[in-house]
């Protein structure tokens, strides 16, 4: 039985943003003892890592390289990480880089990999494993219910089946016209909350939480936006107060 001393956390896209301000908070606390980054480029772990530990005064952070849009990269990841883990926070994601609904090697679109399938894998070992000790987050999108001022339609499907859902995950939901890139990440965090409350019915015992942290400064997620849409979210957006800012004015409550 682990002590109040002795918590572990496992952060995906720890390296900037979100996740590296959520790696900070955790760090202050004296009850946390552990915490991986899980990022996919070593030189932005180191960075970040060195970054953390100068201000949070504690030599707690482990790197563990991880690519969520690829199953085999997060089960490598997963396997140097010792013992169990008692918050995975699945911060990682975007808008699917530079060919979002091209296919992966296992068939999924890069935005759906990207966002849900590498942390369905991340997740879903864990708990085969029995080495999830007690919450895992999702860092869910307001356009899961569509933002229409910035382009996000509402996702929405006609029969919910898992074959219909199927078409979302290989991209062929869009085979009779043109893709539809910001309704594809909706469906993508839409169908990962599906998951995540699936998740809370099956494992009572313990919490599955998706949260929307809104437009957040510092993340990398609007990089590849269309340059309107970019610029709106990296510039205007925090000048008119309507998006976050990691830093020490947010709070991160997991254990």
């Amino acid at each position: 039985m682990q002590t109040t001393a002795e918590k572990t956390v496992l952060i995906t896209g720890a390296n900037v943003g979100l996740g590296k301000d959520i790696a900070r908070q955790l760090a202050s606390r004296p009850e946390t003892a552990r915490i991986y980054l899980a990022c996919r480029n070593q030189d932005r772990a180191t960075a970040a890592k060195a970054d953390l530990e100068a201000k949070a005064g504690r030599p707690i952070f482990d790197i563990v390289l991880m690519d969520v849009s690829d199953p085999g990269s997060v089960r490598a990841g997963l396997a140097g990480v010792d013992g169990s883990i008692d918050a995975v926070v699945m911060n990682a994601g975007g808008m699917g880089g530079k060919t979002p609904m091209a296919l992966t090697a296992d068939g999924a679109t890069y935005m759906f990999a990207q966002n849900v399938l590498g942390h369905v894998v991340l997740l879903e070992t864990l708990l085969a494993e029995e080495r999830l000790g007690e919450v895992a987050v999702f860092a869910g999108s307001e356009a899961a219910r569509g933002i229409p001022k910035m382009g996000f339609k509402r996702p929405s499907f006609d029969s919910n089946s898992a074959d219909e859902l199927a078409t979302v995950i290989d991209g062929s939901y869009f085979a009779r016209g043109k893709p539809d890139v910001n309704l594809a990440y909706g469906q993508a965090k839409l169908i990962g909350i599906l998951w995540m409350a699936y998740l809370a019915r099956q494992y009572p015992d313990r919490r599955f939480i998706s949260v929307s942290p809104g437009n957040t400064t510092g993340t990398q997620a609007p990089n590849d936006l269309a340059l309107p849409l970019r610029i709106a979210a990296k510039y205007v957006m925090p000048r008119l107060g309507i998006a976050h800012m990691a830093g020490p004015r947010s709070s991160v409550h997991l254990l």
